[in-house]
């Protein structure tokens, strides 16, 4: 409930807007059952439109505050290959996060969820370069990518099974998942030994 009192102190043209839909919609319900729940009476047809009317104008209030607040993200993963100097050829999977809203997102985490042990694995590090990965900001129209190799699988499961969804995680909580069918594909690959 805090949550919700916090949200609604946030964003009060939006909260009003919803509180006064809902009052309204409230009247209108008990406006069609007073009028059409008596005997004798033929139906009347205004209360019902009304209440139609209100209740999807309370949809698209949610709806279009679900636009305007959740980025939308696009996150792809592929195979990316790479000649390293001094290490030679690396294979990796190539995590890309496309930024298709009309403001900036901000990401928080890279994780691929571990679902029997009730963990996740968290990606820190670009795997070519070993650089910690940088605060994520991405501009609208923009994109963000980086490389997870053998090496960001170390100490964690080596059963490719043990996996679930591979999840980006906003500053604000909205999850983007690569289900984990696409992600166990792309893993087997990574981790499959060569002969």
């Amino acid at each position: 409930m805090e949550k919700y009192i916090k949200y609604a102190k946030e964003n009060k043209r939006f909260a009003s807007a919803i509180a006064t839909n809902a009052v309204a919609l409230i009247a209108s319900i008990w406006w069609l059952l007073d009028s059409n729940l008596k005997e004798g009476v033929s139906i009347q047809i205004e209360p019902i439109v009304t209440v139609l009317a209100l209740t999807a104008t309370l949809l698209g209030i949610n709806y279009v505050n679900d636009k305007l607040t959740r980025p939308h993200l696009k996150v792809f993963l592929s195979m990316a290959f790479a000649d390293l100097p001094g290490k030679g050829p690396e294979k990796s999977i190539n995590v890309t996060v496309e930024n298709h809203s009309m403001f900036k997102a901000f990401i928080k985490s890279f994780q691929a969820m571990l679902p029997e042990e009730k963990k996740v694995l968290q990606f820190m590090y670009e795997g070519f370069t070993d650089q910690p990965l940088p605060k994520v900001t991405i501009e609208p129209g923009q994109a963000f990518s980086f490389n997870i190799i053998k090496r960001n699988f170390g100490g964690a499961p080596q059963n490719i099974q043990k996996y679930g969804d591979f999840v980006v995680t906003t500053d604000i909580g909205y999850k983007y998942n690569v289900p984990a069918k696409v992600f166990r594909q792309h893993l087997n690959i990574l981790l499959k030994k060569e002969i």
